[in-house]
């Protein structure tokens, strides 16, 4: 993989993670909408709505994460608002005392998957089994930068489609 590559997953990953901690509530939630049944009463038939709804595409959770991160809700991403999402993605991590994420506490999180894991021990430079602020903040800079094609400082979606498919092109 190119450096290019991990850090385009990083971006994601950083707003992943964010979802992650909710993700484990919705699953809670559709939980407690499914059909239940007794030893008594035959079980009841799933309906539509109780199904697993289907995953979003790459590009609705790309539009997702930009229309989060856009907080004037202009359509494009700033330096500024990227700048404040990085934060906002920080401390949803829940860093501890000494201002570090573990890794392993990340892996006790609910629905975080090995690749998602994987990706964030990419983004530990020093392999010290912790995030430090300052990793998080290279690797998700480094994203913004190479997916701003025409360097105005703005993050449309277009440019993170753009990339994430050159990203993806790129690594078989």
């Amino acid at each position: 993989m190119t450096q290019h590559a991990l850090r385009a997953m990083h971006l994601l990953c950083g707003a992943a993670v964010a979802g992650a901690f909710t993700l484990g509530l919705t699953t809670a939630a559709q939980a407690a909408d499914a059909p239940v049944s007794s030893p008594t009463s035959p079980p009841k038939a799933a309906t539509a709505a109780s199904q697993k709804p289907a995953r979003p595409s790459r590009t609705d959770r790309l539009q997702a994460i930009c229309s989060s991160a856009d907080l004037n809700h202009d359509g494009s991403v700033s330096l500024e608002e990227f700048h404040q999402d990085i934060v906002q993605s920080w401390h949803s991590l829940s860093p501890d005392a000494t201002g570090y994420v573990k890794l392993a506490d990340l892996a006790q999180v609910p629905r975080m998957g090995k690749g998602r894991l994987r990706r964030l021990a990419a983004i530990d430079k020093d392999g010290d089994g912790k995030l430090s602020f300052k990793e998080v903040v290279e690797t998700r800079m480094a994203y913004f930068e190479a997916a701003d094609a025409d360097q105005n400082d703005q993050l449309s979606l277009q440019e993170c489609v753009a990339y994430e498919r050159q990203r993806r092109s790129s690594n078989p």
